[in-house]
């Protein structure tokens, strides 16, 4: 059995919205992305997967809402289709 190319292709649910996380860092005085990790908690290499398009985890993200007073909305995006998924549909 095979699989097709609409299965074969597997996105995250949501994302952190693209930039989100440097905005933050940047209007809040954060030093280094090592202490924003830990502000979300989680590692640093976490924090590089979910800045590269990784769907975070639920913790990460309400770590991330309570510590800069943003709702779930604006931190979270669904991500758009790849070039792919668009020639499968």
């Amino acid at each position: 059995m095979h699989q097709t190319l609409e299965e074969s292709v597997t996105r995250p649910a949501v994302v952190i919205r693209p930039g989100l996380l440097d905005r933050l860092k940047t209007n809040n005085g954060i030093q280094s992305d090592e202490a924003l990790a830990r502000i979300m908690g989680i590692s640093r290499a976490t924090l590089q997967r979910y800045k590269g398009g990784e769907e975070p985890s639920l913790r990460a993200i309400a770590n991330l809402a309570d510590a800069f007073g943003l709702a779930l909305g604006e931190i979270v995006v669904k991500p758009e289709p790849t070039e792919v998924e668009a020639v499968a549909s």
